[in-house]
């Protein structure tokens, strides 16, 4: 009878070796794109709409989406109808100006060399009068 000295034992542990090389490929993935999907400024801008002619035509009961538009001009006076206010005078006169409707949306025409300060200066005027949904409009290239 032979024997044998060397006793072999089978192991049963799991290799997580793989498991952790796949988590790290997917954290580095995530690092990366995270700052892509952060890139906002808070601002809900309007959507497109692709053939709004003919919705309207097949429901006419829809009304049209009321809006404002205000400008900003260079020059720091605002513009509401065609007509340029000072800034003191705007703020004070705005719930006037947009009477009994409320819009839907307020869209900032601005020019470009005004400051960013002025800018977020009316935004912040606007949403404190219970505006939330404002767009900036540009020039498209």
């Amino acid at each position: 009878m032979i024997k044998s000295t060397g006793d072999k034992k089978i192991v049963s542990e799991i290799n997580i070796t793989p498991l952790v090389d796949t988590l790290l490929v997917l954290l580095i993935i995530f690092i990366v794109t995270a700052p892509a999907m952060t890139r906002s400024v808070g601002i809900d801008l309007p959507v497109p709409k692709h053939g709004a002619k003919a919705k309207a035509e097949t429901s006419p009961s829809q009304e049209k989406p009321n809006f404002v538009v205000v400008g900003l001009s260079k020059n720091n006076n605002y513009l509401f109808n065609e007509i340029e206010y000072v800034q003191e005078d705007f703020f004070q006169k705005f719930p006037e100006l947009i009477g009994d409707v409320t819009p839907e949306k307020i869209f900032l025409h601005v020019d470009k060399k005004v400051f960013y300060e002025q800018i977020i200066e009316l935004m912040t005027f606007l949403q404190s009068q219970g505006h939330n949904k404002l767009g900036l409009v540009f020039q498209e290239k």
